[in-house]
């Protein structure tokens, strides 16, 4: 009776220390969490971090969620947690700036109204079509203490993400703290373009025509405000660009150079589209021998890079079919390229959702030797390349001459990257510029030079032209990190090559058939970003599929698909010998037909049939192999691991029990 009384007690002592400590611990340790997945799902990127602690305005994030519409999708429930739980942590880092709603919007209610409303995007699921929504509003909480009568448009400020898309996980802390920062920051970027192109329209010199501004430009201009800054300048100022764009840079003088070299230098962002053969050039148009190369002078090769302006990038497996007239069948063209997935970089957000883009006679970029800076290719041909020299395009009549030489290095050349890091200034001895001479100095001059004219004219006149050369140097020097996206082609802008565009009744229609745009409009948003918003990597996936499972998989398809690719050859090849038969018969099925054939005939509709079942079986074979193998890994799951757990735990206890026994 004692001796249960002091096990009751002790129970008692128990339980109390450990309520004292659960209760102790969530005081001292309030708000401590540790994140021990291996791509840091929870763990907030330093610049999200950064971007949340500084935030000067109330934001109210809106989450709409038809949780009850997805019960029967669990792929999406589960990121819908994910995007939960990483929403409720930016607001945990916003020291109160961020106040997070989420909604469920039933159909037929008033926040299924609300959420169609701000632009969300319904997706219909189920027999009956009921739309579920899954997507964030933000909007900007006007100030309190604030005179009514004053404007506050910041009130009116909205960002959305219409819908979560399951395939752009790897990039969610990047989308939500890129809607933060709009949200925050809600006045548009301004864009300073410099372009030896007439990408805002002008004449044609071959057609004699005026034309419209290019539609990538009509596009940059709904999202951004463009700021069209002369080729001949001395220095580009915050007011004049928040990122730079510089399209086909061409006999640049070294004062516009140096105000490149200064913007990049003092933190500006930039992105450069450079050509060995811009085929859009004006110049070229009118002169056929004209140079078509863009040129940055010494820029390129301070930033760590290099860039052959007589050579142009051939691939075979990326080339396009082009068509040479009526009457002619479509030869491959191996200067025009049609970029799929595979030559992009999808790690980097800029290219994240893009799949297919077309360059055309571009050029290659490569890391300098030696370089301080970090080359992070973008985009990348196939290993099927070879580089080619650029006047071989002047006077191209027909595609097929390329291939005429071509034999693939078996290397993959670079036409789009991100450079980053430290670089010193392209001119470190300054620039040597022309300017007038004036006052007293100039005067004298003048008078020196003149005091023995027989005319004995006064050289005052011509005082204030005296020209004298000046030594320019760079206020910026050097920059610890650099951030500019450079592209290898001028082309890749023109309507051609990425949208079709048609007429209906006076109406411009524009129907895209290329990312084009995308890479122009991501890496401007990109670059718009402050450099916190530009250093938040990309994440790992919440969903972690099975990759040995889907391996094995694939390899049971890919055994099975091959037997039914052959058994369908063999099928039309039988339905091909059938169809000559019977059309022998004419209108009187025997007349035309001897034995011989008819027995043929027979054969071959038997044939037919036993293709068409065995067919059939492959196809059921296949399902089976991969039921059995779903099968054979929730036995493994359900007895084998419980079982090997068992043996664990019986050895462990037999060996402390050998232990004590000695």
């Amino acid at each position: 009776m004692q001796g249960m009384m002091k096990s009751r007690f002790g129970l008692v002592i128990v339980f109390s220390a450990f309520a004292v400590c659960l209760v102790v611990s969530s005081m001292v340790f309030r708000g401590v969490r540790i994140d021990l997945t291996e791509s840091g799902l929870y763990t907030l990127s330093e610049g999200t971090q950064k971007i949340l602690s500084e935030l000067d305005s109330d934001l109210a994030l809106t989450l709409f969620y038809s949780d009850k519409a997805t019960a029967e999708l669990p792929a999406l429930r589960t990121y819908a947690s994910r995007v939960k739980e990483l929403l409720q942590e930016f607001q945990t880092h916003s020291h109160g700036k961020l106040h997070l709603t989420v909604i469920d919007p039933e159909p037929f209610s008033e926040e299924e109204d609300e959420a169609a409303a701000a632009g969300l995007q319904g997706v219909p699921v189920g027999l009956r079509g009921d739309e579920i929504y899954f997507g964030l509003v933000g909007k900007r909480i006007p100030a309190v203490n604030v005179d009514v009568h004053e404007a506050q448009p910041e009130g009116d400020v909205e960002e959305i993400i219409p819908f979560f898309q399951l395939d752009k996980e790897e990039f969610l802390e990047y989308e939500l703290a890129k809607l933060v920062y709009g949200l925050a920051n809600p006045e548009p970027p301004v864009i300073g373009v410099i372009s030896e192109l007439n990408l805002n329209g002008g004449m044609n010199y071959m057609t004699h025509r005026n034309e419209p501004a290019w539609v990538m430009v009509q596009q940059l201009e709904g999202l951004f405000e463009i700021n069209w800054l002369a080729d001949d300048l001395e220095e580009i100022t915050e007011e004049d660009a928040d990122i730079l764009l510089v399209v086909h840079p061409k006999e640049l003088s070294d004062t516009t150079l140096l105000a490149i070299d200064q913007f990049v230098l003092a933190g500006g962002k930039a992105m450069f589209f450079v050509d060995p053969f811009a085929e859009a050039d004006p110049t070229g148009m009118s002169m056929v021998a004209a140079n078509r190369a863009s040129d940055l002078g010494p820029l390129l090769a301070s930033w760590g890079v290099e860039f052959d302006k007589d050579k142009v990038v051939g691939d075979y497996k990326n080339s396009m079919m082009v068509s040479l007239g009526a009457g002619r069948n479509p030869v491959r063209h191996i200067g025009l390229l049609g970029l799929g997935v595979a030559s992009l970089n999808q790690q980097d957000v800029v290219l994240s959702g893009l799949e297919s883009i077309n360059f055309s006679s571009s050029g290659i970029l490569s890391a300098k030797e030696g370089a301080t800076t970090t080359f992070t290719p973008l985009i990348q041909t196939s290993d099927e390349a070879m580089p080619l020299q650029a006047e071989s395009f002047v006077t191209l009549h027909s595609p097929d001459a390329l291939l005429d030489d071509f034999t693939p290095t078996g290397e993959r050349y670079t036409l789009a990257a991100r450079v980053t890091g430290p670089v010193q200034t392209a001119f470190p001895d300054g620039i040597q510029v022309e300017v007038e001479q004036e006052g007293k100095d100039a005067a004298k001059a003048a008078g020196e030079n003149n005091e023995d004219d027989a005319g004995g004219e006064s050289a005052s006149k011509d005082s204030t032209a005296k020209k004298i050369n000046k030594t320019v140097m760079p206020k910026v020097t050097a920059s610890d990190d650099i951030n500019i996206i450079l592209v290898a082609d001028t082309d890749v802008l023109s309507d051609r090559l990425w949208v079709k565009i048609q007429s209906f009744f006076g109406q411009k229609i524009i129907s895209p058939w290329a990312d084009n745009s995308g890479l122009l409009v991501n890496s401007i948003e990109n670059l718009s970003g402050n450099a916190d918003l530009i250093s938040i990597r990309s994440r790992g996936r919440f969903s972690r599929p099975f990759t040995k499972v889907e391996s094995i998989r694939l390899q049971a398809e890919e055994k099975f698909l091959q037997q039914q690719r052959e058994l369908k050859a063999r099928l039309r090849e039988t339905e091909q010998k059938l169809a000559e038969l019977e059309s022998n018969r004419g209108g009187d099925e025997q007349s035309l037909l001897t034995p011989e054939q008819e027995k043929t005939l027979a054969e071959f509709q038997k044939e037919k049939l036993k293709i068409r079942k065995d067919l059939r079986e492959v196809q059921h074979q296949l399902d089976r192999d991969i039921e059995q193998l779903g099968t054979h890994l929730k036995l493994i799951n359900i007895f084998l691991v419980p079982f090997l757990l068992t043996l664990i735990v019986l050895g462990v206890r037999r060996f402390r029990g050998s232990s004590r026994a000695g």
